[in-house]
């Protein structure tokens, strides 16, 4: 795509112009060299003064092949529902007439508006904190975003759940994320650092190895911080990959080497039901872990054949049976809305279906193309930015699951999303996951172990937030002789 950025505003960098355009222009890619590019964007962004005080100016067009279209926006005379700096007046004109541009030009609107991060609902949380009522913040995400009053309304209610949820966690209380990034096949959507190949999977045994010299070293990291551990989350990949032996080394040194007594929550994503047997399941309950994932994707054999997904829905029946039998606390499923080969009615039967099975946890994703997908290289499969279906299957999950009990309680967005849609956690009332509310609002430290992992170190005030990345691909891990980061945790808590 041909970008031409004219900012002299001294606000916003390029990189909030591209993605940007990403709302309208899912996937595209920003060549320096963008000759013979047919799509292009031009954004003019200045600050003005006069007799009436300080605005700002936006000026977008854009086009797609032959097509174009043209927008203007400026601040002068118009008034915030909330009071806020520059900063916020730059991104709402360059929002505004970019919104304008593209309705013009492509013929309808997003639902998010020109919001483009993956937490609007710490937003929302933010504006509540500091005092204002609910039709106050709606109408700011509504009038200043032009966000769409059901995707406000959202944004609100789960702030409002999230915040209940955190009352009573204080500062020290920690998060720890156990990464297992090998799955038994790749799924096509797939955008999650995972292995799936017989080279790396014979990398376990010594991958499983490092981890522990890894988890002991956490350990005593947050021991000396003075640090509660509060949630345990081993996701992956697929970490129900692990023969049993693997499981009850690795979920034993969890057990030899944290404080658990302070533990609130411990979760386990099993994910693949191809993966999932009677005597993992009974070595995973053994250690602890309360909460389990179960994850279908879908109740459509067909469809999962389309996506590269290895397991039947009677594999995915036969796992659930077998969780609710050895007794976990909570047991989650994921849904995606928008997946090749899938339909509303198909969509709707897969809610139906697992609402059914009584699951105290549902979690309703919106397709999401990255470039590693095996679905970004197939044109028959790509997707319109407008994706009717995926927004209309999201909004009826919202309704359907609300009447049935369940509550949104967290809630993110990634790019390249079908629809501009979201992903969100939906729970039975006691049966929210508080390790990803804590993880998607930063509201507390997390600390990762394993490969593509990321700590994230938050300070008591919020206000600060650092991270530290892992090596991405297990062989880098392996490999890799670098620390967990303690020197920088140390420095960062020092200085507070």
């Amino acid at each position: 795509m041909r970008l031409i950025i004219e900012n002299k505003s001294g606000y916003l960098n390029d990189y909030y112009f591209q993605t940007l355009c990403l709302l309208y222009y899912p996937g595209e890619k920003f060549p320096k060299n963008d000759s013979g590019e047919i799509n292009s964007a031009f954004f003019y962004l200045d600050k003005k003064e006069n007799e009436n005080g300080i605005h700002w100016l936006a000026k977008v067009k854009l086009s797609a092949g032959e097509k174009s279209s043209e927008a203007f926006f400026t601040t002068e005379n118009y008034k915030l529902v909330i009071e806020c700096g520059d900063e916020f007046f730059a991104t709402l004109a360059l929002g505004k007439a970019f919104l304008q541009a593209g309705r013009e030009l492509f013929g309808f609107s997003l639902p998010w508006g020109y919001i483009t991060g993956l937490r609007p609902v710490k937003r929302a949380k933010n504006y509540l904190e500091k005092g204002y009522d609910d039709k106050t913040v709606k109408r700011m995400f509504t009038d200043d975003y032009d966000v769409a009053g059901n995707k406000a309304e959202l944004a609100i209610s789960t702030a409002r759940l999230e915040m209940k949820m955190l009352e009573k966690i204080g500062h020290n209380v920690c998060g720890l994320y156990i990464s297992i990034p090998f799955c038994p096949t790749r799924c096509e959507y797939c955008s999650f650092v995972s292995y799936s190949n017989a080279k790396l999977f014979k990398l376990i045994p010594d991958y499983i190895e490092k981890l522990k010299l890894d988890l002991l070293r956490t350990s005593k990291i947050i021991k000396e911080l003075d640090f509660t551990l509060g949630t345990i989350y081993i996701g992956g990949g697929t970490p129900s990959i692990l023969n049993c032996e693997q499981l009850d080394g690795l979920l034993g040194e969890i057990e030899k080497d944290f404080d658990l007594s302070g533990l609130l929550e411990y979760s386990f994503e099993a994910g693949r039901p191809d993966t999932i047997s009677v005597d993992n399941l009974r070595i995973i309950k053994s250690h602890g872990v309360g909460r389990i994932s179960i994850n279908p994707q879908t109740t459509n054999d067909d469809v999962l054949k389309r996506i590269g997904r290895c397991h039947s829905v009677s594999e995915f029946l036969a796992a659930t049976e077998s969780a609710r039998k050895i007794g976990f606390d909570c047991i989650n499923t994921d849904l995606i809305a928008g997946l090749p080969g899938d339909t509303e009615e198909g969509f709707e039967k897969s809610l139906t279906d697992v609402i059914s099975l009584g699951f105290e946890n549902i979690t309703v994703h919106s397709l999401s193309i990255k470039n590693a997908s095996e679905l970004r290289f197939d044109p028959d499969k790509l997707y319109d930015p407008e994706g009717e279906t995926a927004k209309r299957c999201v909004a009826y999950a919202y309704d359907k699951l609300k009447i049935s009990g369940y509550n949104s309680y967290y809630l993110y967005r990634q790019k390249n999303t079908v629809g501009n849609a979201e992903n969100t956690g939906y729970a039975k009332k006691g049966y929210e996951n508080l390790y990803n509310v804590i993880m998607m609002e930063e509201y507390s430290t997390v600390f990762a172990c394993g490969a593509g992992s990321i700590t994230k170190i938050v300070s008591p005030d919020r206000n600060h937030i650092e991270r530290i990345a892992f090596p991405k691909y297990p062989f880098e891990y392996l490999s890799s002789k670098s620390d967990i980061g303690e020197e920088k945790i140390r420095k960062f808590y020092s200085k507070i």
